[in-house]
């Protein structure tokens, strides 16, 4: 991903660099370019903030493109699909006198609604203005999606296929405003060419007066046109993978005549241009769906002939209407309008792998650039001298990690309950007027612990006996002696204070610092700006998991997913061994990866065997990239986790069970069946025993495989298992979730953690399963009232 500074050094370190990471503090800038209208979804930020992977999507697929409900699965589609490569999506629209990227569920189905009233827009750069003025929704096209995702610093965007000239257009001068904005928009754009529909000989001619660098995706320079992968036309440039396709995107200045870009084909040197291009990457469409697109072409052509039988095709701006209409006549009511259907869809999910992959790559030469130029003393003032990353990995190669000074060990009983994952300290600045650019402003500094980790370790401490929860995380050092550096002397202070042991503390020497985050924030509450160091728990060693858990033996091992992948991994396989149950928070989207792809090998062989990971407790969007990764990885691990599921023999006794569960008026719980919760949840049995699936102010869902049988209770089902299961129950229960007063709400911030830590806590306790529950929802409301993380 890339993203614009907006100093003088910044623009002249893009020269040398290209689209550099951006931060908050542009984020801030951004929405007060857009006066206000700009709302960023809390993933979309959260990456931007972070430098992760960003994708823009367009909406008009979603508000004109497809028919409903097609229109809403393709784009939670492409939405996972992105999520699946690390990348994080951010779906573009105009949402009541807003600039929206990156859409909740919610808000999808609203634009994907055709019983919802209010007018839809179809929204290029010129509708924006006209239809934020007038409160409207609009769903952005490609014009109107780049640009209004390069003003937050988003430069990749897939889509399906863009606008081009159309036919007759020599007297109707009838071109889409896509060309346009490519050439003066600089984005990389993913598609599968124009639709044979246009006239791409005159498309390509002008995407080259735009200054547009088109090239395919592929072994062959064949021009795409949607449907085929042949226009009859050829592209420029071919880029054979991703990694070619990310050097092409970086270094759009370098002309190799039609030639293939090989990675030799580039100097060690960066040599990207002072002002960047776009760069259009034409797909082809997969061979698989080749038979179905030549049918759909077919009809296609035989509409262009007609046109021009007719002498339709002098008609200048009435050709266009006319052969879509014409190839709708040919397709609607007939096999090949459902293939259409299906082949569009096929087409831009496709699009979105590609662009998923490319994006990844580009997040990699980004992290190697930032790390290059962090020594670099000629930007010295413009850029940190190290990043989180960059310390991470290069302290991850060979960590020396010892355990804490002997002031902080005593003598303590084995653990019940050992956490490994993140410990910070957060440092969060308020005022009550507007911050001064380049100055100080008066207001408050508030200061407290946090990281995922250490807050569920002490929201389950508050609830056992003393001791109980060993926290492992990291803390760095300070100078030769071993004492520990000032964050990490203020995290031993705050957790001893609240009763924390704090022997698992492992100190770092590979130069990493004790995790810390900053935040400055608006007179309204909203962020303004913060920097984030959270690198020292990727070091973590795996002598440091295997250590701990076999010298304590705990009677449950809990992890967020801030460690690599590789220790969820080592942590996963010696919890397995020992049959000691595990429990995971999963964080964040852009870190789930890290989990899914540590369980995905474990699979067990057979569906009678133990499940390598006991609890997880997404939220509803986690839990559908969960199931995305864990239900698509390969054909192999897909049968194998079938023959789990269909063990289970769950008949349509159990569906109408869920029906009825999820239509009781009293209980609200329709969303269950809408959003397919369950369907997913069970998709996830074959690697984890129970889900803890959080849904905000909807409440608290756990679905789970027991040897208990459940206690009956209004808002839950069950029903018992035969075969190989014999003896055990597929349960499903929903918890409310305790409310509080909108005006009693001093921070969120935790609240998650906290419902986690309650429910590990009350895992280990002898009572009712309804009742821990409800005393861990009861802690969650005194966090929602506190500025601490875990109140």
């Amino acid at each position: 991903m890339f993203r614009l500074r907006s100093s003088p050094r910044g623009l002249a370190r893009q020269a040398a660099v290209g689209l550099s990471r951006r931060g908050l503090v542009d984020l801030a800038a951004a929405r007060q370019a857009w006066s206000g209208r700009l709302v960023l979804s809390e993933e979309v930020e959260h990456a931007l903030s972070t430098g992760q992977p960003v994708v823009a999507l367009e909406s008009t697929i979603i508000t004109h493109g497809m028919p409903h409900p097609v229109n809403l699965t393709t784009a939670l589609s492409l939405e996972s699909i992105l999520r699946s490569h690390r990348s994080v999506p951010a779906t573009i629209a105009l949402l009541d006198g807003r600039v929206h990227v990156g859409l909740s569920r919610g808000e999808l189905e609203r634009l994907a609604d055709p019983e919802n009233p209010e007018p839809k827009t179809k929204v290029s750069r010129r509708d924006i203005a006209p239809v934020l003025a007038r409160r409207g929704v609009g769903g952005t096209t490609v014009a109107g999606t780049m640009y209004v995702a390069r003003s937050v610093g988003v430069g990749l965007f897939v889509t399906g296929g863009i606008g081009g000239v159309h036919r007759g257009a020599e007297s109707s001068m009838d071109i889409s405003a896509d060309l346009i904005e490519l050439g003066r928009t600089p984005m990389a754009v993913v598609c599968a060419g124009a639709k044979s529909i246009l006239d791409i000989p005159r498309t390509l001619e002008v995407l080259e007066t735009q200054g547009v660098c088109v090239a395919t995706y592929g072994d062959k320079p064949d021009f795409p046109a949607f449907y085929t992968p042949s226009s009859g036309m050829q592209s420029p440039w071919t880029v054979r993978d991703p990694q070619e396709a990310a050097r092409l995107i970086r270094m759009p200045n370098i002309s190799f005549s039609g030639r293939c870009l090989g990675v030799t084909d580039f100097p060690d040197t960066s040599l990207t241009l002072p002002q960047p291009l776009s760069t259009l990457l034409a797909v082809p469409i997969p061979s698989e769906h080749s038979t179905a697109g030549a049918k759909v072409q077919e009809a296609v052509e035989q509409a262009v002939r007609e046109s021009v039988e007719q002498g339709i095709d002098k008609r200048g701006k009435e050709v266009t209407p006319w052969l879509l209409k014409r190839v709708g006549e040919l397709t609607t009511g007939s096999a090949l309008e459902l293939r259409l259907i299906r082949l569009d869809v096929k087409l831009i999910e496709n699009n979105a792998h590609v662009g998923g992959r490319v994006a990844a790559e580009l997040a990699k030469m980004q992290e190697q650039d930032d790390k290059s130029h962090a020594s670099s003393s000629l930007y010295i003032s413009d850029s940190p001298a190290s990043s989180p990353s960059t310390r991470s990995r290069s302290s991850a190669s060979s960590p020396t990690q010892t355990a804490p000074p002997a002031a902080v060990t005593a003598a303590l009983p084995a653990p019940s309950v050992i956490v490994f994952g993140s410990a910070a300290i957060d440092i969060t600045s308020t005022t009550s007027v507007p911050l001064s650019p380049r100055s100080t402003t008066p207001g408050s500094i508030y200061l407290s612990p946090g990281g995922v980790g250490r807050n569920i370790a002490e929201a389950a401490q508050s609830l056992l006996p003393a001791h109980a929860v060993q926290l492992v995380s990291l803390i760095g050092i300070s100078g030769e002696d071993g004492t520990p550096d000032g964050f990490g002397k203020v995290l031993l202070a705050e957790m001893e204070s609240v009763g924390m042991r704090t022997d698992g503390l492992v100190q770092s020497g590979g130069g990493a610092s004790t995790a810390a985050c900053t935040l400055a924030l608006e007179p309204d509450g909203d962020l303004v700006a913060g920097v984030a160091d959270m690198g020292i728990v990727e070091t973590m060693g795996s002598e440091v998991v295997v250590d701990a858990i076999g010298t304590h033996t705990p009677g449950i091992v809990v992890f967020d997913c801030n460690p690599t992948e590789q220790i969820i991994a080592t942590l996963l396989r010696t919890s397995l061994d020992r049959r000691i149950p595990t429990f995971c928070d999963p964080t964040s989207v852009p870190k789930l990866p890290r989990l899914t792809s540590a369980l995905l090998p474990l699979l067990p062989s057979s569906p009678s065997d133990h499940r390598p990971l006991t609890h997880l407790s997404p939220n509803t969007l986690e839990l559908d990239l969960i199931h995305q990764h864990l239900t698509s990885a390969s054909p192999t691990l897909e049968e194998r986790s079938w023959e789990y599921i269909s063990s289970l023999n769950l008949t349509s006794e159990w569906r109408a069970k869920v029906e009825a569960l999820s239509h009781r008026p009293d209980l609200g719980l329709e969303w269950i069946t809408r959003e397919g919760i369950v369907q997913k949840a069970v998709g996830c049995l074959p690697w984890i025993t129970s889900l803890w699936v959080k849904a905000g102010m909807r409440g608290l869902l756990h679905l789970r495989i027991t040897t208990v049988k459940p206690e009956p209770v209004s808002s839950g089902i069950s029903q018992r298992l035969e075969g190989m299961h014999e003896g055990k129950y597929l349960a499903l229960t929903h918890y409310p979730a305790v409310e509080v007063p909108e005006g009693e709400v001093v921070s969120t911030t935790g609240a998650g953690d906290t419902l986690v830590g309650g429910l590990v806590a009350g895992l280990l306790s002898r009572e009712e399963e309804t009742v821990w529950v409800q005393r861990a929802m009861e802690r969650v409301t005194r966090t929602l009232r506190s500025r601490r993380a875990v109140g």
